[in-house]
């Protein structure tokens, strides 16, 4: 174990030096909230920019088009009064709490599997903290959306369009609002990178080796998105 490390260098180490890392992280479960509270804080900005930045009335149009053709004039213009600066940021606050209770579900994942699979005792607490800090490659994600934003003059940019590290913008390029376009975009390069730092920590917390660490760490996550998939398909 490193004993010079911090919870502070670790936000770069787990990029530098992943297996490392989370083999020292192991037994700091309380830093769980340091790469936890970064993500959520740069969201909260993130969204406050986009929001003050964007068209507000081009997104409204952008988002309810698919349902346009179903909708009477006055429904859709309804609709389309409900779309505020104001809404926008109370719905980005909800997708943020609903982003925390999707961590706190993984760590469950990680806490059930290692009691039925026999690996070494971990508490509920070790796991969470193991998640907030697989989720850092996130931060990356964030980094490079803004960098888009900055390069940017025009006002009617779609999430699809800053979202420039997810498949659906590198390969499928599902309209915005259009059905698959938010399983699309959920598919991102930092996701896998997620993935991934999970398949080594995973190994280096319970000695597996990679490819049964891979099997345990994605399962849940393969049969997810197959659900998922099928839900869009039909």
């Amino acid at each position: 174990m490193d004993t010079n490390a911090t919870a502070w260098n670790s936000l770069l180490n787990i990029f530098l030096e992943p297996r490392k890392t989370l083999e020292t992280l192991r037994s700091h479960a309380s830093w769980w909230w340091v790469p936890m509270l970064l993500i959520l804080a740069l969201n909260l900005l993130f969204q406050i920019w986009y929001v003050n930045r964007v068209d507000v009335s081009w997104f409204a149009e952008q988002t309810l088009a698919p349902q346009a053709a179903n909708m009477t004039a006055d429904q859709l213009r309804d609709a389309h009064a409900r779309f505020t600066p104001t809404s926008m940021l109370v719905f980005s606050a909800i997708a943020s709490m609903i982003f925390m209770l999707w961590y706190l579900i993984q760590a469950l994942y990680f806490f059930m599997a290692a009691k039925v699979g026999g690996w070494q005792q971990q508490g509920y607490g070790a796991w969470l903290n193991f998640v907030s800090w697989t989720s850092m490659p996130v931060v990356l994600g964030f980094i490079a959306s803004g960098a888009y934003m900055l390069t940017t003059s025009s006002n009617q940019i779609s999430p699809v369009d800053i979202d420039i590290t997810s498949l659906n913008t590198l390969v499928f390029h599902v309209p915005y609002a259009a059905k698959g376009q938010a399983l699309a975009s959920s598919l991102r390069l930092t996701t896998v990178w997620c993935w991934a730092l999970m398949v080594i920590g995973l190994s280096a917390w319970t000695g597996k080796s990679m490819g049964k660490a891979a099997v345990a760490a994605l399962a849940p996550y393969a049969v997810g998105y197959a659900a998922w998939l099928a839900w869009v398909l039909i």
